[in-house]
């Protein structure tokens, strides 16, 4: 990974596994993980419940930014294997309307902010006390990436996540 995509593409704040110095990691109150945890916010970086693959890469907003750029640009794959990652199967998530090989098309966030400018490509993660936007229009010419430290889980919260992403994302088009 480090020497075929985050060297050739100058991501530096990319590593797997080396959360130090990075933002800490939180649950609300009463949250479905930690329900009985106490009133404030539990910090959960260091807590692992899935292993590798799940939240173990960590990335900074611009190296996302920059490693959609060059995805859906054309510079990490062949004209026919990108076409092949954009073939979607109608998706049943509330998160995404179709999903490709890894990639989602997304136009509204979670059901409560839609696009007013058309669907982007990329993904949304939840890992244990971080929720990630990482959004890229299909040309790569343009992107939003939004970093929580806490696992969003209220329509209120998305929806004031996705006017902000929207008016990011739409803006340059």
């Amino acid at each position: 990974m480090r020497r075929r995509i985050a060297e050739p593409l100058g991501l530096a704040g990319t590593d797997l596994r080396d959360r130090a110095g990075l933002a800490r990691a939180y649950l609300q109150p009463g949250n479905p993980v930690f329900p009985d945890a106490g009133p404030g916010l539990d910090d959960v970086t260091d807590v692992e419940l899935f292993g590798w693959g799940s939240g173990e890469m960590i990335s900074t907003a611009r190296d996302v930014a920059r490693f959609l750029q060059a995805l859906l640009g054309g510079e990490l794959l062949t004209p026919d294997v990108r076409a092949e990652l954009l073939t979607t199967v109608p998706s049943d998530w509330e998160e995404s309307d179709a999903y490709g090989l890894g990639i989602e098309e997304v136009s509204s966030l979670m059901g409560q902010a839609p696009s007013p400018c058309g669907p982007a490509w990329g993904h949304l993660g939840f890992a244990m006390g971080h929720t990630t936007i990482a959004l890229s229009s299909e040309s790569g010419d343009r992107q939003v990436v939004i970093l929580a430290n806490t696992l969003v889980m209220s329509d209120e919260t998305w929806s004031a996540l996705g006017a902000l992403t929207w008016a990011c994302y739409c803006a340059e088009a």
